[in-house]
């Protein structure tokens, strides 16, 4: 089910009765105009330089590969930036993703940055493509929004050819996303106490109460209804290990890098669209870069893995 396909006058009735994946394909519709502007998404040396790293945490440089799948691909932000950072060299791009309308847009920003992407609206649990087709698939914050992501692991593991490897980055840990929902509540209480000054009301997000604006309040209440899990590392690991995979390793990243980063988007969400510009992205982006360091220099060693927020699976089907 599209956004395009749902009735004008859209009640909370009405996506009640949608099952988990026509919410997922409906939310991310609704959501892809304004994705990557939500999540600060670019394809310049910032975002070029974060999706590099993500996969030489644990694919070697100098790796290289044929054909290279993204499921959950949404608006193509993991695939094109690596391919832009050189790290797909040579590869047929291609995507898959289960809202069309997330899709549309990976398919536009390929070709804004001379790439070709093939894109295939599909269900990550059930992948549209033959076995033994890909010899690496990645993806990128996505298994937590599946019903089954033990399922997806096993579908990823059935696409790809004998020694392909599997990459999947940007996964919320469970401890981790739990002080993660403490900081992004306790920015938003600041923000809108520092809004309610003398000459700062005008720095919020306005709202308007129109019809569209109804339909998107609608639209808007599925977020809490599709981010459905959070991940033990271990409990990863095995999940592919259940599938049949070799060589898994799950690395996490992101303590004081991601309580610095989620409240920084949780301003960008709460503010006038327009008052930040390209000083504050670069402000962020400095800053992140600093906390990251301080992540993996410093806390790495003393801080349990399961407490970092982000992970990465790796893992090798058996050739």
């Amino acid at each position: 089910m599209s956004a395009e396909a749902l009735p004008d006058e859209l009640t909370y009735a009405d996506t009640d009765a949608m099952d988990l994946k026509q919410k997922q394909a409906a939310y991310h519709d609704w959501e892809a105009q304004s994705y990557e502007e939500k999540f600060s998404i670019s394809y310049d040396e910032r975002c070029i330089e974060y999706a590099v790293e993500r996969l030489r945490k644990v694919v070697p440089e100098g790796a290289t590969f044929d054909r290279v799948l993204e499921v959950g691909a949404g608006t193509g932000f993991f695939t094109i930036n690596l391919a832009l950072g050189g790290a797909l060299d040579g590869a047929t791009l291609e995507a898959s993703d289960i809202s069309q309308g997330m899709l549309d847009v990976c398919e536009r920003n390929g070709r804004d940055h001379g790439l070709e992407i093939t894109t295939t609206q599909g269900d990550a649990e059930a992948l549209p493509y033959d076995d033994d087709s890909f010899d690496l698939v990645i993806g990128h914050a996505f298994i937590h929004h599946l019903p089954v992501p033990g399922k997806a692991i096993q579908e990823m593991y059935r696409v790809l050819a004998p020694g392909g490897t599997l990459v999947i980055a940007g996964e919320p840990t469970h401890f981790g996303d739990r002080i993660s929902h403490f900081v992004k509540h306790n920015t938003w209480r600041a923000f809108m106490q520092v809004t309610k000054l003398p000459g700062l009301e005008s720095w919020r997000k306005p709202s308007s109460g129109s019809h569209a604006e109804d339909r998107d309040a609608v639209l808007a209440a599925l977020e809490d209804q599709v981010d459905l899990h959070t991940f033990r590392p271990d409990d990863v690991e095995h999940m592919a290990d259940l599938a049949g995979f070799e060589d898994v390793r799950v690395v996490t990243e992101e303590l004081t890098a991601n309580w610095f980063g989620w409240s920084v988007r949780t301003i960008e969400a709460s503010v006038r669209p327009g008052l930040l510009g390209t000083r504050w992205a670069f402000f962020a982006f400095d800053n992140y870069n600093r906390f990251a360091a301080l992540d993996e220099k410093v806390l790495r060693r003393v801080v349990p893995r399961g407490l970092f927020y982000n992970l990465i699976l790796h893992a090798r089907k058996p050739a």
